[in-house]
């Protein structure tokens, strides 16, 4: 298959997400997504999305192969070298990787990212093997809060990461751009923006009455 670029992959995957949040839980529930870019999906990953009750973070390739690239940066190899139980299975819950298959109708396979490119650097004692699923069971699973991490236990790993990237900031105060998608009370679409993870608990807290002006139904 011809590149295309991995950004078309993580457009398929945030807006299958998107849809199959909606299906659930209606179209007034809140739910934060960031596509990263710069220095955050360095720290962090890629792609970036959380509801009120469970968080994840995905780094994507387009292609499988291309997650041997991941050895090329200096804070992965960080995490790597960092390992403890209690990180590793932290990261297990919440940090993916994902990359299309070569298939004319996309379709994205997924990974624990520790457990796939930590390989890289030979492999360590709190490692398992990796093993791959498919997008809609993964989406599924998000949904259904088997797959991410609560808030609290989201803050501890992006602190993790955050000092593990040299930075110093608690976890809820670390530098965590994103938006999160809500409705107004007319049913109307708003982003708010974010930029760290505390910002994006207070906003949570101020979910607005689903009321849709005159009418009770949206």
């Amino acid at each position: 298959m011809k590149k295309m670029g991995e950004s078309q992959i993580i457009q398929f995957f945030s807006s299958v997400l998107v849809d199959e949040i909606q299906k659930a839980f209606g179209q007034g529930y809140q739910y934060a997504i960031g596509n990263f870019s710069g220095s955050q999906d360095r720290k962090f990953a890629d792609f970036f999305a959380g509801t009120d009750s469970v968080n994840i973070l995905i780094e994507f390739k387009e292609f499988k192969n291309e997650y041997r690239k991941e050895i090329d940066k200096p804070l992965r190899e960080n995490l790597c070298k960092t390992l403890t139980v209690d990180i590793a299975e932290l990261s297990r819950s919440c940090h993916f990787i994902g990359w299309g298959l070569p298939r004319t109708t996309i379709s994205i396979e997924l990974n624990t990212y520790i457990d796939l490119v930590c390989q890289l650097w030979g492999g360590s004692k709190f490692l398992k093997s990796p093993s791959d699923y498919l997008h809609a069971s993964f989406i599924n699973g998000f949904i259904k809060g088997a797959v991410g991490v609560n808030y609290e236990d989201f803050i501890r790993y992006i602190e993790h990461l955050n000092t593990t990237a040299g930075g110093s900031a608690s976890g809820d105060q670390a530098t965590f751009r994103s938006i999160l998608f809500s409705r107004d009370n007319n049913g109307q679409l708003l982003a708010n923006r974010f930029d760290n993870l505390g910002e994006l608990k207070t906003l949570i807290s101020m979910r607005p009455a689903m009321t849709y002006g005159p009418s009770s139904n949206p």
